[in-house]
């Protein structure tokens, strides 16, 4: 991949993203639960507030807030790493963190994700999920025709660590330093 096209991929990937939050917060503000604009056939903006994760399924924001930090710490640490020898499995990952991060911001301050696209009548998402299903969709697509892309973005060999495994280190070995200092 060319570097240009990682760049065009990266801005348009958290362009997206704003528009994202922007159609969030203008469903909170201008939409009661329930109201519906019917925008295609098949599509309607409707407002719903998601307390859990995927399907409604009821977790604890406090959990979901803590794994979704954790995931989004691991993929920002291998894409720091990783950007330079697989920038195609490094934007699926920016995908993700983006999607990740603007429903997370969105679960801490309502409270609940807010959902706004239904399809068919039966599924409602927005638009981080779809930038978190296309990033580990390509990230995986791109994996079939190089199975190694993968394992190497996760465990490369040799080790090579990113900004977050480069952080942890310094303060753990801070932290044993200051112990027998």
């Amino acid at each position: 991949m060319r570097k240009s096209t990682f760049i065009i991929g990266t801005i348009g990937i958290f362009m997206f993203g704003l528009i994202d939050w922007a159609m969030k917060r203008f469903a909170i503000e201008h939409f009661a639960d329930g109201h519906t604009v019917y925008l295609l056939p098949c599509i309607d903006f409707f407002l719903h507030r998601n307390p859990g994760i995927t399907f409604d399924i009821p977790i604890p924001l406090s959990l979901i807030a803590i794994a979704t930090t954790g995931i989004i710490l691991f993929l920002v640490d291998r894409t720091s790493a990783s950007y330079e020898t697989d920038p195609t499995v490094t934007l699926g990952a920016l995908a993700v963190i983006a999607g990740a991060t603007n429903n997370l911001i969105d679960r801490i301050v309502n409270g609940f994700t807010t959902d706004y696209l239904m399809f068919f009548n039966t599924s409602v998402i927005n638009g981080s999920d779809v930038l978190i299903v296309l990033g580990v969709v390509s990230m995986f697509w791109y994996t079939r025709s190089n199975p190694h892309a993968l394992r190497n973005f996760i465990q490369p060999s040799p080790p090579k660590y990113g900004v977050i495994s480069c952080m942890f280190r310094s303060i753990i070995r801070f932290v044993r330093n200051s112990r027998h200092g």
